[in-house]
């Protein structure tokens, strides 16, 4: 929609200038001369047009023609950045998942990527990169392309997000006393809610009773600044609680992640609150509370004992009595 609108705005200023330059000629005969000063006008107007649209984003074949460049630069999978961040789309459909993959696009944040590529455009900088060190830098038509270097890495030992699923994952539906399992299935109907709609509902999900959105499942939602996030969907129902029990997890030092309910559906701040609550080895570690109204939410906490030792790790989700919420949260060990 950009481009067109550049490029409808340069029509306009070359279809003005002609209309006025015919006007001028025909005027020049009928009025006074004064009206020659419309031709220098008109002519600045021409000018500083063009100085604009030379200076407008690149158009989508512009895109296009730096994808091979981008992709030698992406050795070792390095996050792919563009700056300025409106520009993120059109870089998506040029670059493709090869180089912008969803688990990249949708991430929770960056901190756990040793290296980035930012694309850059209209001499803007991403502030998501702006402590990074630069590596290198170099230009590519209207692109300039930096590689950077995070000083503060801390790689992801355990995703629970990219792991969910049979075999290592338990999940089920807790109350009246007692638990009824969600089954697997890889097969379930896929739907999107549309503009102000649920996120979308994957065809790889554990489907738990109460209706189509409850299940548990990876899809990704919608934070405060309308940026996606790829999360675990768990609805609590109203007459109970959601467990997701990991098998056999590697631990490290810290389990951190990050809450959140879809921002367009939640933003009014209208719901209860929900309690996300975890335990390794069936003992709690933490609770935590997340809040309709505050977006994408983070959280961490220290894990004592060896680092690496293996345990159960469970998380349990639930809502006020007689609510029924939306929920999605990311979570890692590392």
């Amino acid at each position: 929609m950009t481009m067109i609108h550049f490029r409808t705005g340069r029509d306009r200023i070359q279809r003005a200038a002609t209309q006025l330059v015919l006007w001028h000629a025909v005027a020049a005969v009928r009025y006074p001369s004064w009206l020659l000063l419309l031709v220098p006008i008109v002519g600045v107007v021409e000018l500083l047009g063009h100085w604009y649209f030379a200076a407008a984003a690149p158009r989508p074949p512009e895109w296009r023609l730096a994808r091979p460049r981008v992709g030698e630069l992406r050795k070792n999978g390095e996050l792919v950045v563009i700056a300025p961040e409106w520009a993120e789309p059109l870089a998506r459909s040029a670059f493709g998942e090869d180089i912008m993959p969803l688990s990249d696009l949708a991430r929770p944040d960056s901190s756990a990527y040793r290296r980035a590529i930012e694309v850059s455009i209209l001499g803007q900088r991403s502030s998501e990169l702006e402590r990074w060190r630069e590596l290198d830098r170099s230009r590519f038509g209207r692109f300039e392309l930096r590689l950077l270097e995070n000083p503060h890495a801390r790689p992801v030992r355990f995703s629970f997000v990219d792991h969910l699923e049979p075999g290592r994952v338990e999940v089920s539906e807790i109350g009246g006393g007692r638990a009824t399992a969600c089954a697997w299935t890889d097969r379930a109907r896929t739907r999107t809610g549309g503009l102000a709609g649920s996120p979308a509902f994957p065809r790889e999900r554990f489907n738990c009773a109460g209706g189509e959105s409850q299940f548990v499942g990876v899809t990704v939602i919608d934070d405060q600044r309308y940026r996606p996030r790829r999360c675990i969907w768990a609805n609590p129902r109203p007459e109970g609680q959601i467990r997701i029990l990991y098998r056999r997890v590697p631990l490290g030092r810290t389990l951190r992640g990050y809450s959140g309910l879809p921002w367009m559906m939640t933003r009014d701040n209208q719901g209860p609150p929900i309690e996300l609550r975890w335990a390794i080895d069936g003992q709690v570690i933490k609770s935590f509370s997340c809040h309709d109204g505050e977006g994408w939410k983070a959280f961490e906490t220290a894990i004592a004992g060896p680092e690496g030792r293996i345990a159960d790790v469970e998380f349990r989700v639930s809502a006020a009595a007689g609510a029924s919420r939306q929920f999605c949260f990311y979570a890692d060990l590392r």
